[in-house]
């Protein structure tokens, strides 16, 4: 049986040239004996905000964000991301959102398998569903293209069961969600053109690291060229502390 469970959710709209500057595909890992606590909180903060889901893309008041992350931070889990900037694809190699999203999933999973051995854990995996077709075939994507081939770099043997859940069924996703808007909300600018990475700051502690670089890691850029010019990204940051030592490379 396995110790952990991996949730996966994104944020974003990863379709070229008519979504999102940014998408995020997020995976949160958690130990099945945490869960009851996370619940217990989520439940508690559902009732303070009086909804029936946390879904932060649907809250907008700032504060009730910054109380979601709060509280929620000071649970037991582990996630990483891998961001893409959809204006930068190279659509020779890769031509449609579809296999794009393959390829996003593929080195979310690797990360995972990466911390699952690290640590000598197993996991199931529960995909955020979208009600569609594309639920299976994801799943299948994964069990048939990925897991079996050894230079996808994910061992297979730390996995057991992969499925898709409604997150208003399954409210461990919206742990995922979380994780996912606020990373979004880092990188991508709002309305006012203004990015706010304060939400997803408060949840840093629980980004995935190895040998104390979450780089890579916890935040996997898709690609080297989108990785965003440091100095232009804090210009949109207006919560961001100013960096006054040039040359820093760290983008969170």
């Amino acid at each position: 049986m396995s110790s952990h469970t991996v949730y996966i959710d994104e944020a974003g709209d990863l379709g070229f040239g008519n979504g999102t500057k940014w998408f995020v595909l997020t995976a949160v890992v958690v130990a099945k004996e945490d869960e009851s606590s996370i619940r217990s909180n989520m439940n508690q903060i559902k009732s303070h905000l009086n909804v029936k889901e946390i879904h932060l893309r649907k809250i907008r008041e700032f504060m009730k964000k910054a109380y979601i992350a709060t509280e929620l931070s000071a649970e037991n889990f582990v996630y990483m991301n891998v961001l893409v900037d959809t204006t930068k694809f190279d659509t020779t190699k890769i031509p449609n959102p579809m296999i794009a999203y393959n390829f996003v999933c593929k080195y979310l999973l690797q990360r995972v398998a990466w911390y699952l051995a690290e640590n000598g854990f197993s996991a199931d995996v529960v995909l955020s569903s979208r009600g569609t077709s594309r639920d299976g075939e994801l799943i299948c994507y994964i069990k048939d293209k990925l897991f079996p081939y050894e230079a996808n770099g994910i061992d297979a043997t730390l996995f057991e069961k992969v499925t898709a859940k409604s997150s208003g069924t399954w409210d461990l996703l919206q742990l995922a969600d979380v994780c996912a808007t606020t990373m979004f909300n880092a990188y991508e600018p709002n309305s006012y053109g203004f990015c706010v990475p304060c939400f997803s700051l408060a949840l840093k502690e629980h980004l995935y690291r190895r040998n104390k670089n979450v780089e890579s890691y916890g935040i996997k850029f898709f690609t080297k060229e989108m990785r965003p010019d440091l100095f232009a990204l804090r210009k949109l940051r207006i919560c961001t502390k100013k960096e006054r030592t040039p040359g820093a490379t760290t983008t969170y």
